[in-house]
Order: C-alpha cells, then sequence, then structure tokens
C-alpha cells in the first residue's frame, strides 16, 4: 500500500491545557457572558440563580472545554447553560413539591421555651411530692405511676378505702397549693 491512499495526519492540535488554551476558553467565556446572562434571564427569575448557572457553565468550560472544538465552543456554552438552568428548575421544582405534599404543618420543630418549662414545672411537681407526707405519697405513686384503683390501693396497703380517698383528696390539695405559691 502507497501512503499517499491515506489523507494526510492533520497537525496536532493545540494543548488546551496550557496557558493558552486557559487563556483563549477564558476569553470566549467573557465575549459570551452578556449572551449568556440574558439568554438564562429568560427561563430563571432570579439573579442569585442566574449567577450560579454562570459559575457552574464557567466551571465546565475549565474542566471539559479543551475537548470542543474551537468554532463549536460558543454554542456548547449555550447548551451548557440551558441543560443547568432545567436542572436548577427541576430540583426547585420538586422541593416545592415536597413541602406542597407534606406541608409544614407536619414539620414540628420544638420550642425551647416549652421544653425549659416543662422541665421546671415536672422539678417543682416532684419537691412538692417530696414535702408529702410518706403515707400520702405511696398512695399517689400507687395511683399515677401504677395506675390503680382506689379500691386495689385499698387492698394492697391494707387500710379503708374511705382513708386512701381521704389522702388522696388532701395530697391533691396540698400539691395544689404548694404548686400555686
Amino acid at each position: 500500500m502507497k501512503s499517499d491512499q491515506f489523507p494526510p495526519k492533520e497537525p496536532n492540535p493545540p494543548n488546551e491545557t496550557t496557558a493558552e488554551g486557559i487563556a483563549r476558553r477564558r476569553k470566549v467565556f467573557d465575549e459570551t457572558q452578556t449572551g449568556l446572562r440574558f439568554f438564562l434571564s429568560k427561563k430563571l427569575t432570579q439573579d442569585s440563580d442566574i449567577d450560579d448557572c454562570l459559575q457552574v457553565v464557567f466551571v465546565k468550560l475549565m474542566e471539559k472545554g479543551d475537548k470542543v472544538a474551537a468554532p463549536a465552543l460558543k454554542s456548547w456554552l449555550f447548551r451548557v447553560a440551558s441543560n443547568e438552568s432545567a436542572r436548577l428548575w427541576r430540583s426547585r421544582a420538586s422541593a416545592e413539591k415536597m413541602y406542597q405534599k407534606h406541608g409544614e404543618s407536619e414539620i414540628t420543630v420544638p420550642d425551647p421555651t416549652n421544653t425549659v418549662m416543662r422541665a421546671e414545672t415536672t422539678a417543682q411537681v416532684a419537691e412538692a411530692l417530696r414535702q408529702l407526707p410518706e403515707s400520702w405519697q405511696q398512695i399517689v405513686s400507687l395511683r399515677m405511676h401504677d395506675n390503680l384503683t382506689f379500691q386495689q390501693i385499698a387492698d394492697q396497703l391494707e387500710i379503708p378505702l374511705g382513708t386512701v380517698l381521704t389522702r388522696m383528696r388532701r395530697s391533691l390539695e396540698r400539691l395544689r397549693k404548694d404548686l400555686n405559691q
């Protein structure tokens, strides 16, 4: 075979990772940036979103722009901008759908004030219970913690039902008085 049958080899393309290639890509971006901004303003409403898209376009240009032929570089930038704006729009739309689906009513954040107040109240009740006579504490504990009926408490402590009821009533009166102070 003769070597003249094959098309002649093209000269090696310039290495785009050199300072010259980076400078060329930067120059193309600078020339195209105004057009890209206008293009993105028709797709995105917020300036911050447009700036974010332009930043992504620039980063992709620096990372992958060396693989794009020079004549096609500007149109490639617009395609990247279009894809990035669509990605941003989709991610925002899916987030909005999630908020609408789940609603903000299901997302509850505990109020730190209520948590502190509940802890203080619990501590006050515990202290007031410790101030009761031991026989009264025992009845309150069996009723509240063990969920026993008054008859079961009377049977367990082997005291009359009336005594259990009286001690419980007096315990509650004392607690109410102590906690209101």
